[in-house]
């Protein structure tokens, strides 16, 4: 049961899945704390913990932190996902994953997009430098460089970047969501349906919170293998609570843990 992988591969993953290391294709940006802008269009927190369950049973942990930084010439979002296996399951199936997403705090679109796996002691990793003015995608997977072009004339996000602005736009229930998720496939519309709040009980008390349960615009489901929502609390938009995957072989949740 390796319910991080499955869970990482369904929401976080789907723009590709290669290689590369960080100085073949630009200079990881610095963080710096006097990277200012003028509003918060994406949360920006600590590290928070979810621990992963799948059938009742905890499978894994996942760490969420987002922060303000310079970029070049320019403040933008940098969100860090880190994910792995419990203990338990370490010693079934050891993965370790860890993904880093930077959005222009100004246009609001996806800078870059790189993850490193470690899986079974081999390591894999990806990166995608997304120019959303010239409509181009550089990507370097397994050390092979390609250039996609695509066309949109919204704002492209990443997956991870996607998850957080939708966190931040969901203020009342009964609402949608418009957003652009580029995937290898190119830019997809994706609404997002906002439901009427719902108490919940989390590691913080019980909670009044919205789900959002994000779909393409066609209608057809993100996956066949089933459904997901994430949970929030409207009056708290720095927080997610839950990320929830109803699948045809039970329900894979991570909740909010600290």
């Amino acid at each position: 049961m390796n319910g991080v992988r499955f869970m990482v591969l369904l929401l976080f993953l789907p723009l590709g899945s290669g290689i590369t290391t960080a100085d073949s294709l630009h200079v990881q940006p610095a963080e710096s704390a006097g990277a200012k802008i003028e509003t918060v269009a994406f949360p920006v927190h600590d590290a928070v913990h979810y621990t992963v369950k799948c059938l009742g049973v905890t499978c894994g942990h996942l760490h969420l932190s987002s922060s303000i930084v310079d970029f070049g010439d320019r403040p933008a979002y940098h969100i860090v996902m880190t994910a792995r296996n419990s203990k338990f399951f370490n010693r079934i199936y050891k993965i370790d994953i860890r993904i880093d997403s930077w959005v222009d705090a100004q246009t609001l679109s996806s800078l870059v997009y790189e993850s490193v796996t470690t899986e079974k002691g081999k390591t894999s990793t990806e990166r995608h430098e997304i120019n959303w003015d010239e409509g181009i995608v550089r990507s370097v997977e397994d050390g092979v460089e390609e250039t996609l072009e695509f066309s949109s004339s919204e704002p492209v996000l990443d997956p991870l970047a996607f998850v957080f602005r939708l966190q931040a736009l969901a203020k009342v229930g009964g609402g949608e969501i418009t957003l652009t998720l580029l995937t290898t496939r190119g830019p997809v519309q994706t609404i997002a349906t906002v439901r009427e709040p719902k108490t919940k009980r989390t590691s913080r008390g019980r909670r009044l919170l919205l789900e959002i349960e994000p779909q393409p615009a066609d209608g057809k489901m993100f996956s066949k293998k089933g459904q997901f929502s994430l949970w929030v609390d409207p009056q708290d938009s720095t927080t997610l609570y839950i990320l929830d995957f109803k699948l045809p072989f039970g329900h894979l949740i991570a909740k909010i843990d600290d």
